[in-house]
Parts: C-alpha cells; structure tokens; sequence
C-alpha cells in the first residue's frame, strides 16, 4: 500500500498528536520516579562514591530528584519517542532510509544502556576513587556529574554501530569516515574540554582515549570486513 500525500496542517496534526502522547508518558513517569528518587539516589550514590552524602540546602535536594527523575524519564521513553517520531516521518522516507533507522533505532538504544551501565558499574567508581576530590561530596553536583559520565560512554558505543551503518547505506564510506577521523577527533576534543562532567582532570583523559580506541577499532573491523 503506498503512502499517500499529506498537507502540511495533516503533518502539524499528526506531529502534535505524537508529541502530546510522548508528554502525557512524561507526565505519568516522571511524579512515579520522582517518588521513588530517594532509594534510587541512594542506591547510585552507593554504586558511584559510597562515602556519606551531603546535601547542603533544602532545595538542592529537591532539585537533585527533580533531575535525576527527568533523566531516567528520557532514557526511559527515548524508545517509544524514536517509535512515534519514526512513524511521523515514515511516508517521506525512501525505502533505504527506513532500513536504515530499523536498523539503528533498537541496536544504538541497547548499546546506549550497555555503555552507561559498564560505564557507571565500573569506570565512574574508578575515576572518584583515583581522583582527589573534596571528601564533603555534594550531593546534586557529584550526581549529576556521575551521570554525564556513565551516558558519556553510552554513547561512544554508538561509534562502531554509526560507522558499520554510514558504510552499508552508502551514505559515508570508510574511505570518507577514515579521511575525517582528523576534524572527527578535534571536534570531540573541543566539545569534551567544554563540558562541566569532570572529576579532577581524569574525565577528559578518559573520554578522549576510550573515543579514540573506539573509533580506530571500528575502522580497522570495518576494514577487515571489506578485504
């Protein structure tokens, strides 16, 4: 069956109905893990430092469980989002793009949790033990900080799954991917020497060398996979 023309207050429509039912998810998970947040800060806290928390104000306790509840909602519905936003823009795809985002929309989701989870399990605890931080660990700052990191991986992950894809679609080469790792790497440094996720100047050194691994690693498989 062909997909069939839509106006442009159709695409509105359906656009709003989409998000309005993405919103009204957000609505309902968001006060339930709100709820929750106390035992699961606890509990991250206990994965991450397991040293005494300090919470310095009322409100940075409100606003470190209004952060962390928002968090772990996105990640949450970032699946059913991709689904909805997909379904949006199907009818104007070609049949090449819609295998493609099939193909990288459920894979890139499960190496997202993989990485954070590796990351948040085994790297985030390292990197507070080696640091030589303030031992008055506030709460918000050192939380939300845990969490960039542990996404931070998640997402570096996506790296062999981006470049495998990019090649079979046709849409970079691995000629073309491997010509850019130069500008790829300086634009990774920049944006990584930007951001406030640090614990004691380990983080960017991390970072930096678990990208660079990743992406000569993905180049050389994808390589040996052309010979």
């Amino acid at each position: 069956m062909q997909d069939r023309d839509q106006e442009i207050t159709e695409h509105i429509a359906e656009l709003r109905t989409r998000v309005t039912r993405i919103g009204i998810l957000l609505l309902f998970l968001l006060p339930l893990l709100f709820y929750f947040s106390p035992d699961l800060i606890h509990r991250f806290w206990k994965g991450v430092v397991n040293e005494e928390m300090f919470v310095y104000s009322p409100m940075e306790w409100i606003l470190l469980r209004l952060g962390f509840s928002l968090i772990l909602s996105l990640v949450i519905l970032y699946p059913y989002a991709m689904l909805e936003l997909y379904l949006f823009a199907k009818p104007g795809l070609y049949e090449s793009e819609r295998r493609f985002l099939k193909f990288a929309i459920i894979p890139s989701y499960l190496l997202f949790l993989a990485g954070s989870y590796i990351s948040y399990k085994f790297l985030v605890p390292v990197l507070y033990s080696l640091s030589a931080g303030n031992p008055f660990y506030s709460a918000e700052k050192t939380i939300l900080n845990a969490l960039k990191l542990s996404f931070s991986l998640g997402f570096l992950l996506q790296v062999p799954l981006a470049i495998f894809l990019l090649d079979k679609f046709r849409i970079l080469s691995y000629e073309t991917i491997k010509n850019l790792r130069i500008p790829i790497y300086l634009i990774l440094i920049a944006l990584i020497f930007n951001s406030s996720a640090d614990v004691g100047g380990l983080t960017m050194i991390a970072l930096i060398f678990s990208f660079f691994v990743i992406f000569e690693l993905s180049l050389f498989v994808l390589s040996l996979s052309k010979r």
